[in-house]
């Protein structure tokens, strides 16, 4: 004979010791996380297609207009030019890296401006840089580009077939230059950490 008292339901476990049902179905985080990477992999894809694109659409507009414009006017003519291209070059890159470099994320609330300068300094540099590597390959294009059928060369190159060769002689020398200067400058032993 059983009992009359009801049966009770079992008590819950505490939710640190409760299983996963479903073992196979991925965790709400998981599932954020892939979402972010897929996006993120989605705006570095169109990025890289953007500046594509841009790349080609201001050689096409201005790349052999400002070689025109610099052997016209500029002192020394388009080598003089060629010099200050290959001068500002490695200039702005290390500007970049180095701006870019020095901004903490973590502690930015503490010293918005410093973050904000460093910032845009480096985005600055950086989108400068755009308009060097449109210059440099203008003065490469020899037309002989690629597997199609040859181009006529760009309007530097046809007049100017060793120009690329003074600017690489000068970007060269500036490297050399920064090098040696970030090698003998004193290394100041600056905690840059918030205290």
């Amino acid at each position: 004979m059983g009992s009359s008292a009801k049966p009770r339901r079992r008590r819950a476990a505490a939710p640190a010791l409760q299983y996963d049902r479903q073992r196979g179905r991925p965790g709400l985080a998981e599932v954020k996380g892939k979402k972010r990477e897929s996006v993120f992999g989605c705006l570095v894809f169109l990025l890289l297609a953007g500046l594509m694109v841009l790349m080609a659409t201001l050689d096409m507009l201005y790349g052999d207009d400002v070689w025109q414009w610099a052997a016209e006017s500029w002192p020394g003519g388009a080598y003089g030019f060629a010099v200050l291209v290959g001068i500002l070059g490695p200039c702005l890159a290390v500007l970049a890296v180095y701006s870019l470099s020095r901004m903490h994320w973590k502690t930015w609330k503490q010293h918005r401006a410093r973050t904000l300068t460093h910032t845009a300094l480096g985005t600055a540099s950086t989108a400068a840089l755009l308009p060097y590597v449109i210059l440099v390959f203008n003065a490469q294009d020899s037309g002989k580009w690629g597997k199609g059928e040859p181009t006529p060369p760009s309007w530097v190159f046809s007049r100017y077939p060793w120009l690329w060769a003074v600017g690489l002689l000068s970007s060269l020398a500036t490297l050399a230059l920064l090098i040696r200067y970030f090698l003998r400058r004193p290394h100041h032993a600056r905690d840059m950490s918030p205290t």
